[in-house]
């Protein structure tokens, strides 16, 4: 283990977010949303090896509101939006994966039995993850995408306002 990239890694991902944050204040509050200060979150889980892993140590994070984290974590930056059951359909589901094949969906109580998962499921269609969605009794769903850099985050942020207000996911 190089403490030295250990260091420079940790430094890059939070100096990343905190730009992000403050570049989302100046430009979302005309969409309509709200961006929050950055924290430390804990209790998140990275998917690694195949399997979801408890992180037992802080990661950044911040809300955008309504219904979106953002943060990174060691595996990638990311996003998550939260989108009521009764708002989920075929053609938002099909736009959600073609904008962000990188991608999980998941219960917002029973998070780590995934709806979808890029890693393990490869291409599957809408219509197959919808089932799965009108199948579950959970209320809230978690969509999450993921990303390599701060800056594709950001675009992949603009990206899920815009079809998230096309498909009325938002409670705005």
């Amino acid at each position: 283990m190089n403490v030295r990239e250990i260091h420079e890694f940790l430094n890059e991902m939070w100096e990343g977010i905190f730009r992000l944050n403050e570049e989302l204040k100046l430009e979302l509050p005309k969409e309509g949303f709200k961006v929050e200060d950055v924290e430390e979150a804990f209790g998140a889980y990275i998917f690694i090896d195949g399997e979801w892993r408890l992180m037992k140590y802080p990661h950044p994070a911040f809300e955008v509101k309504p219904q979106i984290e953002v943060g990174a974590t060691p595996e990638s930056y990311y996003f998550v939006v939260a989108v009521p059951k009764e708002r989920i359909n075929t053609e938002f589901l099909e736009r959600f994966i073609e904008l962000f094949p990188r991608s999980f969906i998941y219960g917002s109580e029973n998070f780590l039995s995934d709806i979808y998962n890029w890693r393990r499921d490869g291409r599957v269609s809408p219509g197959e993850i919808l089932e799965k969605i009108e199948a579950s009794d959970e209320k809230l769903f978690q969509f999450e995408a993921n990303f390599e850099s701060a800056g594709e985050l950001k675009k992949g942020l603009l990206k899920l306002i815009e079809t998230g207000k096309r498909f009325e996911i938002f409670d705005l």
